[in-house]
């Protein structure tokens, strides 16, 4: 049974390995995912959370809603470990996100995506995620961006 759980220190190398993994089957990691992959506690200091899939106690998911302004955030690094894709994991992931940012009456959820990225995109474009102009360079593989209006 998988369960959800929020930021626990003894999860970060866990964050980092499964990130790096699905990021590096087609890019390089980035400065800036290094700069969030190596500090998750930082996400969850500055007013976001990082979420984790959890089966049988061992990680095989994680997502993180990092805090853009007081009613924006930015859902990242969502990713489900390839052996466990298909189970509702990532289903679970993206209700606890847009659980947390309404308790955290934020009013915008957005994401920078690739469009090579079809599984996710499906994810997104099922949970009403709009595509919208691309402002960001936070990424270099980024050449999505998709944001979600919470009412």
């Amino acid at each position: 049974m998988i369960e959800i759980v929020w930021f626990n220190k003894k999860y970060s190398e866990q964050f980092f390995i499964l990130n790096k993994a699905w990021i590096e089957e087609s890019w390089h990691l980035e400065d800036s995912d290094k700069k969030d992959l190596l500090n998750p506690d930082k996400i969850v200091e500055n007013g976001g959370q990082v979420f984790f899939a959890l089966e049988n106690k061992i990680v095989i998911g994680t997502v993180a809603m990092i805090k853009s302004s007081d009613d924006r955030f930015e859902l990242a690094k969502m990713t489900v470990q390839e052996d466990f894709r298909g189970k509702g994991a990532a289903n679970m992931l993206m209700d606890e996100c847009l659980k947390f940012a309404k308790q955290n009456n934020s009013r915008e959820i957005f994401l920078i995506s690739n469009d090579s990225l079809i599984i996710a995109r499906n994810l997104y474009d099922k949970y009403g995620f709009k595509e919208v102009k691309l402002d960001s360079q936070k990424y270099d593989r980024g050449n999505v961006k998709m944001k979600l209006t919470l009412d």
